[in-house]
Order: structure tokens, then C-alpha cells, then sequence
């Protein structure tokens, strides 16, 4: 039995990061966007926000969420992950921000720890600071 939680933890890891499945779709969009925008200059300046916001090192709350946590905790946040976490909706803000730098540094978390460090430990500030946002307002 002992054999199998390394595997399963593995898998599950796998299953919580970003793929590059969903990378494809998000970088395509808005270079069909720019293409078809390129002939009214006034369009130009929306698309080019519009595309800084879909990668993984976005400071969107909403696009981090979808792409770093949903998987596993739910679109609305709703889900223990793995049965094991708490429910994160409903976190306050500070509670969130709280969390995620506690994972960052490894002085926060109990079953959970070891696969919640390592999706932490890439965010940035910002990014704290917009998924928490994003977060509490589930």
C-alpha cells in the first residue's frame, strides 16, 4: 500500500499542473485575434491586453485560477482536493494569501504540503495577490 502513494501523488501532481493542451488553444486565440484586428488601429490596443492576460505568468486572478487550481480544488473552488484539503472558496483573502506564501516557504500545510509547495513556489506576488482576489470572491 505504501508503494502506491508515491504513485498516486504523482499522478495527481501531473493531473493539478498545466498542460500543454491547454497552452495551444490560448496562444492561438489571440494571434487570430491580432490578424483579424490589424486593419482598424483603435482595435489594435484592446487584443494586444486581451493576449498579455492568457499565459501561466499572468497577474490575472481568474486565468491563474483556471489554468494552476481548478483542476483539483474546482471551478468555483468548491472541492476538497483530494478529499483532503480544505474547501477554498471559502477562504478570505487573506486567508488565501496567507496559504500560498505558507507553501511558498514550507510552514504551511499538512497532508497536502508537499504538492501545494510546488504550485506555489512559481507564483509571484502579484499573482498571490490576484488569486486571492480571485479567490475570495468565489
Amino acid at each position: 500500500m505504501k508503494t502506491f502513494i508515491p504513485l498516486i501523488c504523482s499522478l495527481f501532481l501531473i493531473g493539478c499542473s498545466e498542460s500543454t493542451s491547454e497552452q495551444i488553444p490560448s496562444s492561438a486565440e489571440p494571434k487570430t485575434a491580432v490578424e483579424a484586428n490589424t486593419s482598424t488601429p483603435e482595435q489594435k490596443a484592446p487584443v494586444t491586453e486581451t493576449a498579455t492576460a492568457l499565459p501561466a505568468t499572468s497577474d490575472d486572478g481568474g486565468t491563474l485560477f483556471t489554468q494552476k487550481c481548478a483542476s483539483c480544488h474546482g471551478a468555483k473552488g468548491e472541492k476538497s482536493a483530494l478529499g483532503k484539503s480544505a474547501v477554498i472558496a471559502e477562504f478570505s483573502e487573506q486567508q488565501v494569501k496567507d496559504a500560498l506564501r505558507g507553501y511558498q516557504t514550507g510552514t504551511y500545510g499538512k497532508e497536502m504540503k508537499g504538492l501545494m509547495q510546488g504550485q506555489a513556489k512559481a507564483l509571484n506576488d502579484a499573482q498571490i495577490d490576484a488569486l486571492a482576489k480571485f479567490i475570495s470572491a468565489l
